[in-house]
């Protein structure tokens, strides 16, 4: 048995945040959550691709989470006011909110210096949550996605808020969390699955195919992918599936390990893919271009192997979930 409540895989700051709510107010499995994160939204544009995109919103995973684990979520950022109207808006939300309200914020942590930032960019949006403290300039930070916990100033954080270029936030109230009945783990599952579908594949042959046919481009590509390394990490986010999968069927543990290495493959089919990008963009020649849609192909062939045997289990699990209902025991 795997478990969940020790479970440390960094993929997506929206998502962590809220099965840090479910993990720390209940014994519910949180790991169906993170179906399809492998799929979130990035941004593509002439300047490559970014992990962060400006159109992303979190309503569709507020609804879900919602809808699953009956957590109560709420948009307090109000893109018609201004910066100062929301952080003062923030500010009343952490000064009132009670043991069960949980408060997000994205901010840009570039603006955190004090925080270690292994990703070193800048910009560098994320959603962390807050709370008050005893003392009024400081507050304590929660960020669930990269495992990090502490007192910061509470001005700082302010600030990285109202200079942030995408700021939002959200609040969540943990008075009653249930189990996601079996019907809304399969539709949610299916909301954001696309087995034939890759657009990080596609974006990607299509970057590197027209800086490859413009000199003038081709030495920006290697800055054109700086971001890959950080929307690749949400791929393990199957590493969930496959654990709550296995821990639910009894699986075989080859099962497990073998899917858990074609994860591993993935992800450094995609590490090489960059790495070679980088040494076209330097030497400004396009020797390693067949390579590089050669290692395309393979992520693809790779991640569509993985969707199929997650979709394989889901069946399974569909099925045994019908037997309990049908025998009595759910």
């Amino acid at each position: 048995m795997f478990g969940w409540k020790d479970q440390r895989i960094k993929v997506h700051c929206v998502m962590s945040c809220m099965c840090e709510v479910v993990k720390r107010h209940s014994d519910v499995d949180y790991r169906p959550f993170y179906f399809n994160v492998w799929e979130e939204q990035f941004g593509v544009s002439e300047a490559g691709l970014s992990y962060y995109s400006s159109s992303f919103t979190p309503a569709r995973l507020m609804y879900w989470f919602q809808r699953m684990f009956g957590v109560r979520t709420v948009q307090w950022h109000d893109p018609q006011q201004d910066a100062a109207a929301n952080a003062a808006k923030l500010v009343e939300l952490v000064e009132q909110a009670g043991p069960e309200r949980h408060v997000v914020v994205q901010i840009d942590m570039s603006h955190m210096p004090e925080r270690e930032n292994k990703f070193n960019l800048n910009p560098f949006p994320h959603y962390v949550m807050v709370s008050a403290t005893e003392r009024a300039d400081e507050w304590f930070m929660l960020d669930a996605d990269m495992k990090w916990e502490g007192l910061v100033s509470r001005d700082q954080v302010l600030q990285a808020f109202i200079q942030n270029a995408y700021p939002d936030g959200f609040y969540m109230d943990a008075s009653a969390i249930r189990k996601p009945s079996p019907d809304d783990v399969r539709a949610y599952f299916y909301d954001g699955f696309h087995l034939e579908k890759n657009d990080l594949v596609y974006g990607l042959r299509t970057l590197v195919g027209q800086c490859a046919e413009d000199p003038d481009k081709l030495s920006a590509l290697g800055d054109a992918l700086k971001h890959l390394y950080v929307i690749v990490i949400r791929k393990y986010g199957y590493d969930y599936a496959l654990m709550f999968f296995h821990d639910e069927l009894g699986l075989p543990r080859e099962n497990y390990e073998h899917w858990a290495q074609q994860i591993r493959d993935l992800v450094q089919a995609f590490n090489t893919l960059q790495f070679l990008a980088v040494k076209m963009s330097l030497t400004g020649g396009t020797k390693q271009l067949a390579s590089i849609l050669d290692t395309l192909t393979k992520a693809e062939a790779i991640e569509q192997g993985i969707k199929s045997e997650l979709e394989r289990e889901l069946h399974l699990w569909t099925a045994a979930q019908c037997a309990n209902v049908e025998g009595g025991t759910m």
